[in-house]
């Protein structure tokens, strides 16, 4: 029998921080909880990007380009008139090759669920010229996430473990960032 897929170990081993994020998350369906979502994606995504701009790419991932939103979300913010909440603590860890992967695995896994919110942001009668910038942009790439997985599956010698532990804290970050904006 195969060994199973990083991929596969990642998605098992982070399900139930997956699931509570989500939860957390919500589905957004008012003007109200659009606004929070975007409190809580706002102090996520500049803690762990601001972490990220400091990162030296070693292996494989020495030329990903990792997509910055938090720029976006704070025009997405201003068009609602929004204030933004301060970051929350990025996940306290190095920046080792297996941390990156953790991170990205979280990041890029976050723009397939970027469609569906973007649709729902639609549905609000938010668009990518206002108050959802930052999905619409996020939704576009459909090349990311198979390059992402091709990365995983195929670096050398890493710690899955490590992998995983950075993928939770990562996971753990955004719902620290979700909680801070809750009402």
């Amino acid at each position: 029998m195969p060994d199973r897929s990083r991929r596969t170990q990642l998605r098992e081993t982070t399900s139930q921080a997956h699931a509570s994020l989500d939860n957390m998350v919500g589905s957004f369906d008012s003007p109200d909880t659009y606004r929070h979502y975007l409190r809580g994606i706002s102090a996520f995504r500049e803690a762990v990007e601001d972490k990220l701009a400091s990162a030296v790419w070693p292996g494989h991932g020495d030329n990903w380009d990792v997509e910055m939103f938090s720029g976006l979300i704070a025009e997405d913010l201003r068009d609602l008139n929004v204030a933004p909440q301060p970051p929350v603590n990025a996940p306290d860890m190095e920046l080792s090759r297996e941390s990156l992967l953790g991170m990205l695995y979280v990041l890029e896994g976050s723009a397939l669920g970027a469609r569906v919110l973007y649709k729902r942001a639609q549905s609000l009668g938010f668009d990518a010229d206002f108050g959802a910038r930052h999905l619409a942009v996020q939704s576009r790439r459909s090349d990311r996430w198979p390059a992402f997985l091709a990365m995983l599956e195929n670096a050398d010698a890493i710690d899955m473990e490590q992998v995983a532990n950075a993928s939770r804290a990562t996971f753990a970050t955004a719902e620290q960032a979700f909680r801070q904006a809750s009402p």
